[in-house]
């Protein structure tokens, strides 16, 4: 019996350790199975995580290229929260408004700007708005700026609504480019029917110089200085009235060979009594001993010199120094002329002004000299410029082509020094 048992005992035994052998092999291949997909897992991990850090940089630096066009966007562009606290404020926003970001993140948008409305009503009522204009104070700029503001609300890819955003662009730019237009216009209009007056005086204004001409002749005396000062009226009338005919229309020029030291003779022979009343004596220098020449029209040339030294003169009412100064520069093919006085000057704040019509400083004056002047060197593809002191002085530059048949401007510097003022 013993004997039985031990086989039975064996025999089940035997049948155990299969049943454990073939346990293990099938938990060491689970095992190995699940390390398998351990490894693939740990490999989906890893793609996953380079996948995800790889979307986190893209994010990043997708953050940091619109933040720096944010802050360079010329546009003032301001966002609020749903509490309408501010959560986004660029570079132009602080330069329009004159606060700084740190000092407008998180505050409330009311409190700092309660005089704009649009932005607090969009994100109170959802309505937006667009392209309004208005003004804007900066507490660090005298005058306020004029602006167009536009607002609209923040809302995500699901609909909701996260805030408010507000452009501003400053128009102030394009407000003084349309007040040029209109005054342009105006202008325009002007001169026509300064134009048509112009044209109806001269008729009964060359009658009225003729019969002054015959009276200078037949008048002695004093009554003939009466006649001589009426003949200088007319003559003052009918260069206004040439003035007024001139600024409707343009300025063409008739170049021909033109002698600026010639043409000047020709201006100082009128300007000759005026100079001698005053006692101003004349200093007249030239770069070179040969001819300087240029091609131009000869009577308009004349008549924008005659113009300068008559306004030299004019500045100078107790006297003083004038000076003309013609020069050459073959490099860059240009013919120059100075006109420099140590009269009272022009103001600072006037200066850019005194080209414009109809804008003049004199009690008698037109204020359609020196456009008409500006005009004509500009028809010979020219520039003139204007450097003056108060109290100093005043110099006059003009600049021409050597030869302004091209039809083309030439290349002038950027600046140059101005010449020294006259004794």
């Amino acid at each position: 019996m013993p004997e039985k048992l031990d086989a039975d005992l064996l025999q089940f035994f035997a049948e155990a350790f299969d049943s454990f052998d073939s346990a293990t092999d099938k938990l060491t291949e689970a095992y190995t199975d699940l390390e398998r997909r351990l490894e693939t897992v740990n490999r989906e991990l890893e793609q996953t995580n380079r996948e995800l850090t790889q979307s986190l940089i893209e994010k990043e630096e997708l953050h940091d290229k619109l933040a720096c066009i944010l802050e360079s966007m010329t546009a003032s562009v301001i966002a609020v929260d749903l509490n309408g606290n501010v959560s986004l404020f660029n570079h132009a926003a602080e330069s329009l408004t004159g606060i700084g970001s740190e000092e407008a993140m998180g505050q409330l948008y009311e409190k700092l700007f309660s005089d704009r409305p649009y932005l607090l009503h969009t994100l109170q009522e959802g309505k937006p708005y667009k392209s309004y204009e208005g003004f804007i104070k900066n507490p660090k700029l005298a005058e306020p700026i004029a602006v167009e503001i536009s607002t609209n609300l923040i809302s995500n890819a699901n609909g909701d609504v996260l805030g408010a955003l507000e452009i501003v662009h400053n128009i102030s730019e394009r407000k003084q480019l349309e007040e040029q237009l209109s005054r342009s216009t105006a202008l325009a209009e002007l001169g026509k029917m300064a134009a048509e007056v112009a044209h109806d005086l001269r008729n009964p204004l060359g009658a009225i110089r003729l019969y002054a001409g015959m009276l200078q002749q037949e008048l002695k005396d004093d009554r003939k200085e009466l006649a001589d000062s009426v003949v200088r009226g007319l003559n003052s009338l009918e260069s206004i009235t040439y003035n007024l005919l001139s600024l409707a229309r343009p300025v063409r020029a008739k170049f021909e060979f033109v002698d600026l030291n010639e043409l000047l003779d020709d201006v100082l022979s009128f300007t000759q009594y005026a100079m001698d009343e005053k006692d101003i004596p004349l200093e007249r220098s030239c770069d070179t001993e040969s001819q300087v020449v240029c091609y131009g029209d000869f009577e308009q040339l004349k008549q924008a010199m005659l113009n300068l030294v008559l306004n030299a003169i004019q500045a100078m009412p107790d006297g003083g120094n004038l000076e003309i100064h013609v020069g050459i520069d073959s490099e860059k093919e240009l013919v120059t002329l100075c006109i420099a006085d140590n009269g009272k000057g022009i103001p600072t704040d006037i200066q850019e002004k005194i080209f414009t019509p109809f804008f003049t400083t004199k009690p008698t004056g037109t204020g359609l000299g020196l456009h008409t002047v500006n005009r004509i060197v500009q028809a010979h593809y020219g520039r003139i410029r204007v450097v003056s002191t108060e109290g100093v002085g005043t110099q006059f530059f003009v600049e021409l082509p050597c030869d302004a048949r091209r039809q083309q401007p030439p290349v002038f510097q950027v600046e140059t020094k101005p010449i020294q003022a006259v004794n």
